[in-house]
């Protein structure tokens, strides 16, 4: 069941989300769950502010301009730096970090 509704809202977010929109799907700053549309990742050295997402098992689960980090059990992160990391904060720079499933790929996270 929680797999058909992380679908419904990939599907609805892909038709009205503008790649690299930061609302409370992916890319707001959040303290609690209740402000995003998924899940928010507190505050910490990966997500200053706390950072609303989605979480992931592939890049598959992410919006189209986000990718499934292997970070917090998996969770979509902007590529950078197609996406400008300044926009989320200060403390957001460009790293290579892991993907789920293997390899390394350019994202958004702390510094």
């Amino acid at each position: 069941m929680r797999q058909i509704s992380i679908i419904l809202v990939l599907l609805v977010s892909a038709c009205g989300r503008d790649s690299g929109d930061i609302d409370e799907l992916v890319g707001a700053s959040c303290t609690s769950n209740g402000q995003c549309d998924e899940r928010c990742y507190p505050d910490g050295n990966d997500f200053p502010g706390g950072f609303c997402s989605i979480p992931c098992s592939s890049d598959s689960d992410c919006t189209p301009d986000t990718y499934c980090i292997d970070k917090a059990g998996g969770v979509c992160m902007f590529l950078c730096p197609e996406f400008d990391c300044g926009r989320l904060g200060p403390e957001w720079v460009c790293k290579s970090r892991d993907r789920v499933g293997g390899g390394q790929i350019s994202v958004c996270i702390g510094d």
